[in-house]
């Protein structure tokens, strides 16, 4: 029997690595892109005998790369699995049957179904032998027109400028960052004895108001939505202790001067509260994102922003880092130790499909309070909690190979797992 092809499309690399290795345990050869748009490409030129797409990922997703794959005949007939954490929803199971798809493998599949599925796909067993003495289909040609393949090669073109202009762009990211802390400090040392009042014109007035409100807040990014990073590692997160009154006048105080302020000034002064929040949004591995702990906190910014006349939402989106685990003596899966092999993981990161299929995500006083109406007596302010649909990591994740610590890679994961938060007015 000749060797199996199959391709594994998906934007997360760990996913595509867990799957990769599980296919190659039956013998199948793996080929991996990243998106839906480099999978269209593939087939333009390789037809393999099976497709293992994700469900979301930037730019086409792969409801509308299935479709796009069924609709043409050089690629109709090759069986498409929907690889992704969905498998719980029947109307997204409907939609991928629907649109050509042979059905859902949830990506924390047991050994014993990802062989019946294989089965079915005529990858192994006796109907892969019965396929393989079946007449070979002749070599398909492209399908591609050359006004689709000049587009192809353009956005080809468009993501290698990118690539190159990457490191300058976060060179200059970063002197405007170093750049911003120094105005941040200058301006907090500034407020801690205020000159006697003379009328002067504003001449930087956005800037001031994003300033001083963010320095104010550096002060409470520990005690407001935020987990210490020490220690997330190191176990349970001690008790925070809660702003003094003279830090919350003060801030009461900064926020209230945006109700005099022209709408681009307010713009500045709401993206300087979120740089600060934004600051250090870690949380730890297992823990309940959006739990009582950090509810308290919340809580009293909401006050914060009510006394200082905000009003619009508050977005809080819940990022999830994919940590490398190994399974302990009880059989759960835990962080692995710093200096396993990253190829010795058994598993990256199940957060995200472990928050689609329970109520892990909140504690039950948090989702009580987030449905609350309204929030505050008399305030119009709303809260939207919710875990990240697409993945962005804070920091991006190094290449796999076999010289990379497992302590390495959670490192980065533990920066990725965080809280980001977002000011609507």
């Amino acid at each position: 029997m000749g060797s199996k092809r199959a391709l594994v499309v998906d934007d997360s690399r760990s996913a595509r690595l867990v799957l990769k290795r599980l296919l190659e345990q039956h013998g199948i050869i793996v080929d991996e892109v990243e998106s839906a748009e480099d999978a269209l490409e593939y087939l333009i030129y390789t037809k393999p005998h099976a497709i293992f797409m994700d469900h979301m990922m930037p730019g086409m997703d792969g409801l509308e790369a299935v479709g796009i794959i069924k609709r043409d005949p050089a690629t109709a007939l090759i069986p498409i699995m929907m690889y992704t954490s969905k498998d719980g929803e029947e109307l997204f199971l409907g939609q991928a049957r629907a649109l050509g798809a042979v059905g859902v493998l949830p990506k924390e599949v047991k050994p014993a179904d990802l062989e019946v599925v294989l089965g079915s796909l005529r990858l192994i067993g006796a109907a892969a032998e019965e396929a393989d003495q079946a007449e070979e289909p002749a070599p398909a040609q492209p399908s591609r027109t050359p006004l689709e393949m000049n587009s192809l090669a353009r956005e080809a073109a468009d993501e290698a400028m990118i690539e190159l202009l990457k490191p300058q762009l976060e060179q200059q990211v970063s002197r405007l960052h170093q750049s911003l802390k120094s105005d941040l400090r200058r301006f907090f040392d500034e407020i801690q004895t205020p000159p006697p009042e003379v009328p002067v014109q504003r001449s930087w007035p956005s800037l001031v108001g994003g300033v001083v409100l963010g320095a104010l807040l550096m002060m409470l990014s520990y005690k407001i939505l935020l987990v210490d990073p020490d220690a997330a590692q190191a176990g349970p997160v001690a008790e925070l202790s809660t702003p003094g009154p003279e830090q919350g006048s003060v801030l009461l105080g900064a926020l209230a001067q945006q109700r005099g302020r022209a709408e681009h000034e307010k713009e500045s002064l709401l993206r300087g509260i979120e740089w600060a929040l934004n600051r250090d949004g870690q949380y730890a591995p297992d823990e309940i994102p959006f739990n009582d702990r950090r509810l308290s906190f919340v809580s009293e910014l909401i006050q914060m922003l009510h006394g200082g006349g905000f009003q619009g939402v508050i977005h809080l989106t819940a990022h999830v880092g994919d940590c490398c685990l190994v399974q302990n003596d009880r059989g759960e899966m835990v962080v692995a130790p710093d200096d396993l092999r990253l190829g010795d993981c058994e598993l990256f990161g199940v957060e995200a499909a472990r928050w689609g299929r329970s109520t892990d995500l909140f504690s039950v006083g948090f989702a009580n309070f987030a449905n609350r109406e309204p929030l505050v007596e008399g305030s119009r302010i709303r809260l939207v909690a919710k875990p990240a649909v697409q993945p962005d990591p804070l920091v991006q994740y190094p290449e796999m190979d076999d010289f990379l610590l497992a302590g390495e890679w959670n490192a980065i994961a533990r920066q990725n797992q965080r809280i980001e938060v977002r000011l609507e007015p």
